[in-house]
């Protein structure tokens, strides 16, 4: 198990806001992905972040129509109610190929409850990401060393 600091931003960050469709559904497809191998439920909320940025809000409703319980890393200081943040930031993004992202998982619940102050690293890696047939789909995982 490894730690590290809580990730702050701050209002003056700028605002990730998705290009294209494509971008979209890649980042909804690894947070996806992300909860299923955490074994989250619909009732943890997670609070995330795209390339070190508050999400739009475009991007976290996207995430909620698609039944994903998300908020913007942003708003974690201010109400503690995230128990997992996840950082995605991509590495690469060819729309008519692929795209490489990668992840950082930190469980937030000790600091939440005033036990800790950092968080705990759960995952760190990279997904790989194949657009075939006009339909994206995870391809691979791989963990940081």
């Amino acid at each position: 198990m490894s730690t590290c600091f809580a990730f702050l931003l701050t209002s003056a960050e700028k605002t990730y806001s998705p290009k294209s469709g494509d971008e979209i559904e890649v980042l909804s497809l690894v947070l996806k992905s992300e909860v299923v191998a955490n074994k989250w439920t619909k009732r943890d909320l997670i609070c995330f972040s795209v390339d070190q940025k508050d999400p739009s809000p475009k991007l976290a409703g996207a995430f909620r129509q698609q039944d994903l319980n998300v908020c913007s890393s942003a708003e974690w200081p201010k109400k503690f109610n995230c128990g997992f943040e996840v950082r995605m930031q991509f590495v690469s993004l060819d729309a008519s190929q692929g795209a490489r992202v990668h992840v950082e998982v930190q469980d937030l619940r000790e600091i939440n409850a005033g036990e800790g102050h950092i968080a705990v690293r759960l995952r760190d890696g990279e997904y790989v990401v194949r657009k075939t047939d006009g339909k994206w789909s995870i391809s691979e995982y791989v963990p940081s060393k």
